[in-house]
């Protein structure tokens, strides 16, 4: 490992190079970049909301509604308004959308499984805890950040 490596760097470089594995893989999907993994959670829990999708992902609402409506777009996800409160609108795979999921799926196992080569469970397990913890600071980090700006204004 290179000296004085940061765990920005890191991650940066982590990012990086799981979008082009992604992009190199799932080019044929005609999905912007960005949208595989919101595509994916969709997939795997069916019926959510698009504020329970960014909550999961922990990603901005406007992030969320963007990819949302690539994904609509692109015939690949279906909105079903909730029949009890109507503000809330539920996903919901297109049939194009469940011919693709399996291999989505499986893509993102894959790099999972590239990426944990070679660690044990108990390191698995102990990298996951570590980056909860780094995940989880930099969100209260931008928590405290969104109240600062919300009493400026």
């Amino acid at each position: 490992m290179e000296k004085n490596v940061t765990i920005g760097q890191v991650n940066a470089a982590i990012y990086r190079n799981i979008q082009m594995l992604l992009s190199s893989t799932l080019n044929d999907l005609d999905i912007k970049n960005g949208q595989y993994d919101f595509f994916l959670v969709i997939s795997l829990w069916e019926g959510l909301s698009q504020k329970e999708l960014s909550e999961h992902l922990h990603i901005s609402k406007s992030t969320t509604a963007k990819a949302v409506k690539n994904l609509t777009e692109k015939g690949y996800v279906r909105r079903q308004k909730d029949e009890r409160d109507g503000r809330i609108e539920h996903l919901y795979l297109t049939e194009k959308g469940r011919e693709k999921s399996p291999f989505v799926q499986s893509i993102f196992q894959k790099i999972i499984d590239v990426s944990t080569k070679g660690l044990s469970q108990t390191e698995i397990t102990q990298l996951l805890t570590l980056m909860q913890k780094v995940l989880d600071n930099i969100i209260s980090e931008n928590m405290l950040l969104s109240e600062k700006e919300y009493e400026n204004e």
